[in-house]
């Protein structure tokens, strides 16, 4: 028995050593380059040497372009436009989003934004909680918090497409009873009042945040259930 109790002191204090000193003990592991990006701690490459980097935070390097793997089948790359040491934030766009034209991708989000990326302290979103909706409505709105966006789905004309982002000063009353959610998207705006489509859309090109070292705060958790009472409706 204390022969197991040295060995559990022995591993706690090599686990701590590790988190407060990761520079010391990955002192042979140099930085990677992937286009223009620099890969360093606590990001690695799939081609780094084990030792290198944490897995929690592991990127893909193809053509030149780094990319952020989800784990989860329904969703696709996030390529990574830029990452910030200063702020613990790496700024990621979706790989599927067309250059060329207003095409919004359907799949799911809330699973991504509300939990962790992987079994730990990952990512999480801090784009001011702010979540594009594309929803289809059986009637047209005249609201300053919708936008039209007929001409970025591929909708019945019978119904009326339009932009609405939630964050967290939007009211769950200012979703309108009419409209089905099509698809979600985060992005770097507080509102899109005035904005058009197009101008949406350039936004969403320029991705999103997301904070790494970071667990969920009170208020991530208050805006996620919001979140999940919207889906409902």
């Amino acid at each position: 028995m204390l022969v197991r109790a040295k060995v559990v002191v022995l591993f706690g204090l090599m686990a701590l050593a590790v988190s407060l000193f990761p520079d010391a003990c990955m002192a042979d592991c140099v930085p990677s380059s992937c286009g223009n990006l620099t890969i360093d701690y606590p990001f690695r490459l799939r081609s780094d040497p084990k030792e290198c980097g944490s897995p929690w935070y592991e990127l893909v390097c193809e053509n030149n372009r780094t990319t952020l793997p989800l784990k989860h089948s329904t969703y696709q790359n996030f390529l990574v436009e830029e990452i910030s040491d200063e702020n613990s934030t790496v700024r990621v766009v979706d790989a599927s989003l067309d250059r060329n034209k207003c095409s919004i991708p359907y799949y799911p989000f809330l699973k991504f934004l509300c939990w962790p990326y992987q079994n730990g302290p990952s990512f999480r979103n801090i784009t001011e909680n702010s979540i594009m909706y594309v929803l289809n409505c059986n009637m047209p709105i005249s609201s300053s918090l919708y936008v039209d966006a007929s001409n970025c789905t591929n909708s019945p004309s019978s119904l009326h497409t339009y932009f609405f982002l939630f964050n967290n000063q939007t009211k769950l009353s200012d979703f309108n009873e009419s409209c089905r959610i099509e698809a979600q998207y985060p992005v770097m705006l507080s509102s899109i009042s005035g904005l058009s489509a197009s101008d949406i859309y350039l936004q969403m090109l320029m991705g999103f945040e997301l904070k790494y070292w970071g667990w969920f705060r009170y208020n991530d958790v208050e805006f996620c259930s919001s979140l999940s009472l919207l889906k409902k409706m």
